[in-house]
C-alpha cells in the first residue's frame, strides 16, 4: 500500500508531466524548462539553500549527460 503523502507526490508528478506534454508541441524544451526553473526559484525564496542544493544536483546530472555525449547539445 502506498503512503498517502507519497501518492499525492506521484499525482503531482503526473500533473507536471501532463502539463509538459500539453505544451511540448508549442514550445521548445528550453522555454518549458525556463518556466519550470522560474517556479523553482519562486518556491525556494524562503529556503535558498535547498534551492541551491537542488540546482547543484541538476547541474551535475546535466554535466554527466553532456560528458557521456560529447559534442551534442542538450
Amino acid at each position: 500500500m502506498i503512503d498517502p503523502s507519497e501518492e499525492k507526490l506521484l499525482e503531482m508528478c503526473n500533473d507536471f508531466d501532463n502539463v509538459i506534454l500539453k505544451y511540448q508541441e508549442d514550445y521548445e524544451p528550453h522555454n518549458i524548462a525556463g518556466v519550470l526553473l522560474s517556479r523553482v526559484t519562486l518556491l525556494m525564496q524562503r529556503d535558498p539553500q535547498t534551492g541551491k542544493d537542488l540546482l547543484r544536483f541538476v547541474w551535475e546530472k546535466l554535466d554527466e549527460l553532456e560528458q557521456s555525449n560529447p559534442g551534442n547539445y542538450l
